[in-house]
C-alpha cells in the first residue's frame, strides 16, 4: 500500500481527494481509504433531528460503490461520530463548535485513531497518510486532524504525512481562512465556490458564524505549533468526471444538496483552484 487517505466520515475522502484517489490508481499505485467514524447509532436514543444522517447502513452501501467505482480499498474503524455520542448535541449545527476550555482531553478518540496509524505503518512502513486540516472546526474531523498531527509530531515523521482541504474549505475562502492554516492555501482563481448557488451560500454563512472565534490553534501546544509548512498542489485535470461519477455515489448526502448543485459547485470549485486539489506538508526540522 502506498497511498493511506483518513477520512472522518463516509464521503470526505473521495469529496476532498477523489482526483487525486483516482490518478494514483491510474498511475498503479495502491490506494487505501481509511473512514473513522462508521459505527451505526443507536436511533432509539438520539433525537429525530439526526436520524436523516444516521442512515448509516445505506453510507456503507454508497461507500462502497464510490470507491469500487474509483478501484481502491477500503476499512471502517466502526467509531461513533461525535453527533451520537453523550452528551447528545443540541441542535446538529453544534458539530461546528468546539469546546475551547476543554482541551485536548475532549477528544477521546485520538489514542485509538493513533493506535490504527500504528498498525497501518507497521504493515505499510513505505505509505504516505492524507490527513484532513479539519477546516470549518467540524468535531470529527478536528479529532482526526489532531491525532494525525500529533502523531507526526511525536514520531517526528513529518515527510509521511500530507493534510487535504475538507469540503467545507473548498466551499468558502471565509471559512478556510479561520483555520490557523487556511491562509497558507491559495486561491488560484477569482470565481468564489459558494456562490456556486444560494442554498450553499446560506450553508457557509450558517457555518461561518457558527466557528467565528473558534480557533483550534489555541489547544496546542507551541511544538504542534512551530512549523513551516509547504503547499502542495496536484492536478486532477482529466481526473475530475470519475471524481463526480464516485462522488455522485453519495445518494443520500446529495440529495441534501442537490445533484444539481453539486455539480455547478464542482465545476466552479475546479475552474476555481486550476483543476487541483490541494494539500499542506509540514516541513522537516
Amino acid at each position: 500500500m502506498q497511498h493511506i487517505f483518513l477520512s472522518p466520515h463516509l464521503d470526505d475522502a473521495v469529496v476532498s481527494c477523489g482526483g487525486t484517489i483516482a490518478k494514483f490508481v491510474y498511475q498503479r499505485e495502491d490506494v487505501l481509504v481509511v473512514t473513522i467514524f462508521t459505527k451505526n447509532p443507536d436511533i432509539k436514543k438520539i433525537p429525530k433531528k439526526f436520524h436523516k444522517f444516521a442512515i448509516y447502513d445505506q453510507r456503507k452501501k454508497e461507500d462502497q460503490k464510490a470507491l469500487n467505482r474509483l478501484s481502491v480499498d477500503y476499512k471502517w474503524l466502526d467509531i461513533e461520530e461525535r453527533a451520537y455520542r453523550v452528551p447528545l448535541l443540541k441542535k446538529p449545527t453544534d458539530i461546528f463548535k468546539i469546546n475551547l476550555s476543554g482541551g485536548l482531553e475532549q477528544f477521546s478518540n485520538i489514542t485509538e485513531i493513533q493506535a490504527e496509524i500504528d498498525k497501518l505503518i507497521e504493515k505499510y512502513p513505505k505509505a504516505k497518510f492524507y490527513s484532513p486540516l479539519s477546516i470549518g472546526n467540524h468535531y470529527d474531523h478536528v479529532e482526526v486532524f489532531l491525532a494525525s498531527l500529533k502523531y507526526m509530531v511525536d514520531y517526528a515523521i513529518f515527510e509521511k504525512f500530507q493534510f487535504y482541504v475538507d469540503f467545507y474549505g473548498i466551499i468558502s475562502t471565509r471559512i478556510k481562512n479561520k483555520h490557523y492554516l487556511g491562509k497558507k492555501l491559495i486561491t488560484l482563481g477569482t470565481k468564489k465556490p459558494q456562490t456556486s448557488s444560494f442554498k450553499l451560500f446560506l450553508i457557509t454563512t450558517v457555518m461561518n458564524s457558527m466557528i467565528s472565534g473558534q480557533s483550534i490553534e489555541s489547544l496546542l501546544p507551541s511544538k504542534y505549533l512551530d512549523i513551516e509548512w509547504v503547499l502542495k498542489t496536484n492536478s486532477i485535470k482529466g481526473y475530475e468526471k470519475l471524481k463526480l461519477s464516485a462522488l455522485e455515489c453519495y445518494e443520500s448526502q446529495i440529495k441534501l444538496f442537490g445533484q444539481r448543485t453539486i455539480r455547478k459547485f464542482f465545476k466552479r470549485y475546479q475552474t476555481n483552484w486550476d483543476n487541483s486539489e490541494l494539500f499542506l506538508q509540514a516541513k522537516m526540522f
